[in-house]
């Protein structure tokens, strides 16, 4: 269930551009808006996920690490 959380919250964040901003500037309230509940396992990974995007191709990185939680974003 947790890669499939983390995976969920990865694809909306590629989708969505503005989520991603919220995601990387206040990881709390963005996914409280936008319903998602995780436990503190979950919300570690996703903190180790957002302090590496870090510059560059953020969609791409966002991509890459959607394959490794066995997301498709392309679909």
């Amino acid at each position: 269930m947790r890669n499939e959380m983390i995976g969920a919250v990865v694809r909306r964040a590629i989708e969505h551009p503005e989520f991603r901003r919220r995601l990387v500037e206040n990881p709390q309230g963005a996914l409280g808006d936008h319903g998602f509940a995780l436990e503190d396992a979950e919300m570690a990974e996703i903190e180790r996920i957002r302090t590496s995007l870090g510059e560059g191709d953020v969609e791409q990185k966002l991509v890459t690490i959607a394959e490794q939680y066995g997301v498709n974003p392309k679909s």
